[in-house]
Protein backbone atom coordinates (compact mmCIF):
# COMPACT_ATOMS: atom_id res chain seq x y z
CA UNK A 1 0.00 0.00 0.00
CA UNK A 2 1.44 3.39 -0.76
CA UNK A 3 0.85 7.00 0.25
CA UNK A 4 2.19 9.92 -0.56
CA UNK A 5 1.92 13.02 1.75
CA UNK A 6 3.01 16.44 2.36
CA UNK A 7 3.98 16.43 6.22
CA UNK A 8 5.85 19.78 6.26
CA UNK A 9 6.14 22.55 3.30
CA UNK A 10 9.66 21.54 3.04
CA UNK A 11 9.35 17.83 2.64
CA UNK A 12 7.86 15.15 1.09
CA UNK A 13 6.86 12.02 2.36
CA UNK A 14 6.15 8.01 0.77
CA UNK A 15 4.61 5.32 3.47
CA UNK A 16 4.91 1.78 2.59
CA UNK A 17 4.13 -1.83 4.33
CA UNK A 18 5.74 -4.52 3.45
CA UNK A 19 4.59 -8.03 4.41
CA UNK A 20 8.58 -9.34 4.61
CA UNK A 21 11.42 -9.62 7.19
CA UNK A 22 12.95 -6.23 8.32
CA UNK A 23 16.72 -7.75 7.23
CA UNK A 24 15.44 -7.69 3.64
CA UNK A 25 13.73 -4.47 3.83
CA UNK A 26 17.28 -3.48 5.20
CA UNK A 27 19.36 -4.93 2.43
CA UNK A 28 17.71 -3.16 -0.14
CA UNK A 29 18.81 -0.08 1.16
CA UNK A 30 22.15 -1.08 2.55
CA UNK A 31 23.79 -2.83 0.00
CA UNK A 32 25.20 -2.66 -3.43
CA UNK A 33 22.82 -4.92 -5.25
CA UNK A 34 20.07 -4.19 -3.37
CA UNK A 35 20.32 -0.34 -4.69
CA UNK A 36 20.65 -1.67 -7.88
CA UNK A 37 18.08 -3.39 -8.37
CA UNK A 38 15.85 -0.37 -7.06
CA UNK A 39 16.64 2.85 -6.85
CA UNK A 40 16.91 4.11 -10.29
CA UNK A 41 13.36 5.44 -11.49
CA UNK A 42 12.14 3.71 -14.83
CA UNK A 43 13.90 4.04 -17.62
CA UNK A 44 17.23 5.15 -15.85
CA UNK A 45 20.08 2.71 -14.57
CA UNK A 46 21.65 3.41 -11.34
CA UNK A 47 25.59 2.15 -10.74
CA UNK A 48 26.52 2.28 -6.62
CA UNK A 49 30.33 3.67 -6.96
CA UNK A 50 31.22 3.99 -3.54
CA UNK A 51 29.48 2.89 -0.47
CA UNK A 52 30.71 3.35 3.06
CA UNK A 53 27.55 2.00 5.25
CA UNK A 54 28.71 4.24 8.57
CA UNK A 55 27.67 7.60 9.73
CA UNK A 56 30.24 9.80 7.82
CA UNK A 57 30.52 7.48 5.11
CA UNK A 58 30.26 8.02 1.11
CA UNK A 59 27.16 7.05 -1.01
CA UNK A 60 28.12 8.14 -4.72
CA UNK A 61 26.58 7.07 -7.95
CA UNK A 62 25.42 7.36 -11.24
CA UNK A 63 22.13 7.85 -12.74
CA UNK A 64 22.00 7.08 -16.78
CA UNK A 65 19.25 7.43 -18.71
CA UNK A 66 18.67 4.04 -21.01
CA UNK A 67 15.02 4.60 -22.04
CA UNK A 68 14.07 5.88 -24.90
CA UNK A 69 11.59 8.52 -23.30
CA UNK A 70 13.90 9.72 -20.54
CA UNK A 71 16.74 9.76 -23.24
CA UNK A 72 14.66 12.67 -25.30
CA UNK A 73 13.31 14.35 -22.11
CA UNK A 74 17.39 15.10 -21.11
CA UNK A 75 18.02 15.75 -24.66
CA UNK A 76 15.38 18.27 -25.19
CA UNK A 77 16.56 19.65 -21.87
CA UNK A 78 20.29 19.66 -23.24
CA UNK A 79 21.09 17.87 -20.46
CA UNK A 80 23.67 14.93 -19.74
CA UNK A 81 22.46 11.61 -20.08
CA UNK A 82 24.51 10.74 -16.75
CA UNK A 83 25.16 12.16 -13.78
CA UNK A 84 27.09 11.41 -10.52
CA UNK A 85 25.81 11.99 -7.35
CA UNK A 86 27.76 12.41 -4.34
CA UNK A 87 26.62 12.36 -1.17
CA UNK A 88 27.15 10.78 2.84
CA UNK A 89 25.45 8.81 5.23
CA UNK A 90 24.51 11.24 7.95
CA UNK A 91 22.89 9.18 11.13
CA UNK A 92 22.49 5.17 10.69
CA UNK A 93 20.89 2.50 13.19
CA UNK A 94 20.67 -1.00 11.95
CA UNK A 95 17.63 -2.04 10.68
CA UNK A 96 15.76 1.23 11.76
CA UNK A 97 17.02 4.73 9.54
CA UNK A 98 19.08 5.95 7.43
CA UNK A 99 19.85 9.18 6.88
CA UNK A 100 21.73 10.39 3.93
CA UNK A 101 22.53 13.82 2.42
CA UNK A 102 23.13 14.65 -0.99
CA UNK A 103 25.38 16.86 -2.82
CA UNK A 104 22.97 18.46 -5.96
CA UNK A 105 25.67 19.85 -7.87
CA UNK A 106 24.97 18.44 -11.00
CA UNK A 107 21.66 20.81 -12.26
CA UNK A 108 22.78 23.12 -14.90
CA UNK A 109 22.59 26.67 -13.70
CA UNK A 110 21.28 26.42 -10.43
CA UNK A 111 24.07 26.93 -6.87
CA UNK A 112 24.80 23.63 -5.49
CA UNK A 113 22.35 22.55 -2.19
CA UNK A 114 22.50 20.11 0.55
CA UNK A 115 19.27 17.25 -0.19
CA UNK A 116 18.54 15.38 2.56
CA UNK A 117 16.76 12.06 2.18
CA UNK A 118 15.39 9.77 5.28
CA UNK A 119 14.35 6.33 5.71
CA UNK A 120 12.74 5.33 8.90
CA UNK A 121 11.83 1.46 9.50
CA UNK A 122 9.47 -0.19 11.98
CA UNK A 123 8.64 -3.77 12.45
CA UNK A 124 5.13 -4.27 13.08
CA UNK A 125 3.27 -8.08 13.35
CA UNK A 126 5.46 -9.49 10.94
CA UNK A 127 5.52 -6.75 8.78
CA UNK A 128 7.66 -3.71 7.78
CA UNK A 129 6.58 -0.04 8.11
CA UNK A 130 8.78 2.54 5.36
CA UNK A 131 8.80 5.86 5.40
CA UNK A 132 10.57 7.85 3.01
CA UNK A 133 10.74 11.50 3.74
CA UNK A 134 13.00 13.97 1.50
CA UNK A 135 13.49 17.24 1.22
CA UNK A 136 12.02 19.42 -1.44
CA UNK A 137 14.22 21.28 -4.11
CA UNK A 138 14.13 24.82 -5.14
CA UNK A 139 12.56 24.72 -8.17
CA UNK A 140 9.40 23.68 -8.24
CA UNK A 141 9.35 21.21 -10.94
CA UNK A 142 12.46 19.63 -9.63
CA UNK A 143 10.36 18.88 -6.61
CA UNK A 144 7.80 17.31 -8.94
CA UNK A 145 10.14 15.56 -10.89
CA UNK A 146 11.25 14.11 -7.71
CA UNK A 147 8.27 13.14 -6.61
CA UNK A 148 7.25 11.33 -9.85
CA UNK A 149 10.94 9.92 -9.35
CA UNK A 150 10.69 7.85 -6.30
CA UNK A 151 6.71 7.25 -7.37
CA UNK A 152 8.80 5.14 -9.91
CA UNK A 153 11.72 3.79 -7.62
CA UNK A 154 9.54 3.12 -5.02
CA UNK A 155 7.36 0.84 -7.31
CA UNK A 156 10.79 -1.02 -8.42
CA UNK A 157 11.32 -1.42 -4.16
CA UNK A 158 8.02 -3.05 -4.36
CA UNK A 159 8.89 -5.25 -7.02
CA UNK A 160 12.16 -6.30 -5.33
CA UNK A 161 10.66 -6.95 -1.83
CA UNK A 162 8.52 -9.18 -3.64
CA UNK A 163 10.68 -10.91 -5.24
CA UNK A 164 12.93 -11.53 -2.06
CA UNK A 165 9.38 -12.72 -0.37
CA UNK A 166 8.89 -15.12 -3.38
CA UNK A 167 12.40 -16.76 -3.32
CA UNK A 168 12.17 -17.57 0.35
CA UNK A 169 9.58 -19.16 -0.07
CA UNK A 170 10.70 -21.72 -3.25
CA UNK A 171 12.27 -24.69 -1.29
Amino acid sequence: MAQVSEPALDTIRFDRVYDAPIEDVWALWTTKEGLEEWFAPEGMRFEVSTLELRAGGAFDHVMTAVGAEQVAYLASLDRPLSVRVSGRFLEIERHRKLHIRFDMDFVPGVEPYPYNMMVELHAEAGQVRMVLTADRHPDPEMTRGAIIGFTSQLQRFDWAVAALSTKEQQP
